[in-house]
């Protein structure tokens, strides 16, 4: 019984194990019986599906991707027009041979055509000397454009193959593989102008110098909807036919999947359109897309200088998806983001509108990139004012010029505050000496107005009032009584003077009415400082009062000798 427990229990594991070991892709191979299939992805470039992708082989007229892939650079540069009338040489044949593909009737050396017949010879009607003509007209020989065809192919990253012709006549040297077929398809395919060649089942060339009409119909029977073969998905292709078998490139969209498939060397030449229908549909049943960058989602913010608000917000302009199996998950996602004023060296500034450009944002999954997209601003932001003059302001004063103006200026005005400053103290210390001078005259001027009206005492004499002869008056006293000839102490009774002059007993008035006679009085300005009137004008100008301390002291204003009283 433990031998039977144990087996069940070993055969328990070995399911469990069998059942979690299923692989990620667990969708099933095409079955093709082509030699070479390269389907891919046209929006990413990516492979889905491949076999023998990298087998070299002569690609014949599947050249005609590459020359009207050149042809249509040098009608986006405007190097050349669609209606430009170009003129067929004697010599456009001289790399053809013998079987080389041409219409009916042939191109004609002399033959007026434009670059847009000429194009629609060469990719419907598989006319190789069309294409040489081209060749000529554009890069001034097949050869040289030959070493064009080259660059391009190296340039969309074709690393097995090499052209000598336009027309894709069979050479050893001219050869290519499904897969770099499909990255130069993809990039044809790509031109606004060169697609429509291909998505065309039929073209009329009208009436030249030197031919009738020529009305040229298209091989690839998955476009033509009154075939058999007709794929209602399919939208562009060529055919071609070599030794190695039957050979097809075609493209075809569904549900948003834009595939291309390349199929070499088909048994058949009607296997073709076949296996090229069937690979489309098992891509179309087992393939979806998952969105790796939604246009909707904010990927980062960026600072914005100026802004209101300060940063924005930033979003791809449309989703980035891939195309992977239907049970499938992305892994190994990156994203990278390359923003346009970071890679020139300055910096974001407001205003900014919606859907404004920033960059791009790029996306890689397990390393391979998967797609790419314009970086756009989320929402609009204003310009802030008082940041804007902000910054105007250290932009003015980061200029080497202006900064040097203020330093100038500054000198000048600390100077003129010095100057200033060494005005206003010499300002106030002359006005303190002028107050001081002022105030020194004014105490001057006090003393000497107080010395002026000093009054002496009773027994000296009054200096200032001069005395006048004393009329004689009958009652009067006695000349021996007078004043200062009594024995000594003894003094007359006090005396008063009345208006004419004249001492009074003390109670005695002149009588009423007894004024001086006219005459008696000082004359005009005869008058002086307190007695002493100086004549009109004879007063001392201002300053030269005598200076502080040169007064005559008490008493030194006469002779000690002289009364002013002996002068009758």
């Amino acid at each position: 019984m433990k031998k039977f427990k144990l087996l069940s229990l070993l055969l328990i594991i070995t399911l469990l194990a069998g059942v979690l070991s299923v692989p990620a892709l667990a969708v099933d191979e095409p079955v093709t019986a082509a030699q070479c299939v390269v389907l891919m992805d046209a929006d990413t470039g990516n492979i889905l599906y491949e076999k023998n992708a990298d087998m070299t082989f002569g690609p014949n007229v599947l050249t005609a991707f590459l020359t009207a892939a050149v042809v249509g650079d040098s009608l986006s540069r405007q190097d050349i027009g669609l209606n430009d009338v170009v003129t067929a040489s004697n010599t456009f044949r001289y790399n053809l041979t013998p079987d080389y593909t041409t219409v009916d009737p042939a191109i004609m050396p002399g033959e007026n055509l434009t670059v847009e017949q000429l194009l629609y010879l060469t990719v419907v009607a598989s006319a190789q000397d069309a294409a040489n003509i081209l060749a000529e007209y554009v890069y001034g020989s097949p050869d040289a454009f030959a070493a064009e065809m080259n660059r391009k192919a190296q340039e969309l990253g074709c690393v097995n193959s090499n052209f000598i012709n336009a027309g894709g006549t069979n050479a050893d040297a001219q050869y290519s593989t499904a897969r770099d077929l499909a990255l130069i398809t993809r990039a044809a395919l790509q031109n606004p102008v060169i697609r429509p060649l291909f998505q065309a089942t039929s073209y009329t060339v009208p009436a030249t110098d030197l031919s009738a009409p020529r009305t040229l119909t298209g091989a690839n029977r998955l476009l033509n909807t009154a075939d058999g073969q007709y794929y209602q998905y399919a939208y562009a292709g060529k055919t071609a036919t070599t030794g190695l078998g039957s050979h097809l490139i075609a493209a075809a969209t569904y549900n948003d999947l834009d595939v291309i498939a390349v199929v070499i060397g088909c048994p058949e030449g009607t296997d073709r359109f076949a296996e090229t229908s069937g690979l489309f549909d098992w891509v179309f049943a087992n393939y979806g897309f998952r969105t790796l960058v939604n246009s909707t989602d904010t990927l980062d913010t960026v600072a914005v200088a100026m802004g209101n608000p300060s940063e924005v917000g930033v979003r791809a302009d449309t989703d980035i998806r891939v195309v992977m199996a239907n049970d499938q998950e992305p892994s190994g996602v990156e994203t990278q983001l390359v923003y346009q004023h970071e890679t020139d060296g300055t910096q974001l500034e407001a205003p900014l509108n919606v859907g404004e450009y920033l960059g791009d944002v790029s996306v890689y999954m397990n390393g391979e990139l998967q797609g790419t997209a314009r970086l756009v601003t989320a929402s609009a932001v204003e310009i802030s004012r008082m940041e804007y003059l902000q910054n105007q302001l250290n932009v003015l004063m980061n200029n080497p010029s202006v900064r040097q103006i203020i330093t100038i200026l500054l000198v000048v005005l600390g100077i003129y505050i010095l100057l200033v400053v060494f005005y206003l103290i010499q300002r106030i210390a002359h006005l303190r000496s002028l107050r001081r001078a002022r105030k020194e005259r004014a105490i001057a001027h006090s003393q000497q107005e107080l010395e002026w009206l000093d009054i002496p005492e009773a027994d000296e004499p009054a200096p200032f009032l001069p005395q006048q002869e004393q009329p004689f008056y009958e009652d009067s006293p006695a000349p021996e009584d007078a004043p200062g000839e009594g024995p000594e102490g003894e003094y007359p009774p006090e005396e008063y003077a009345g208006e004419d002059g004249a001492p009074q007993q003390e109670g005695e008035y002149p009588p009423e009415g007894e004024a001086a006679e006219e005459g008696e009085y000082p004359d005009e300005g005869e008058y002086v400082d307190e007695g002493e009137y100086a004549e009109e004008g004879e007063y001392a100008d201002e300053g030269e009062y005598p200076d502080e301390g040169e007064y005559p002291d008490e008493g030194e204003y006469v002779e000690e000798d002289e009364d002013p009283r002996d002068q009758n």
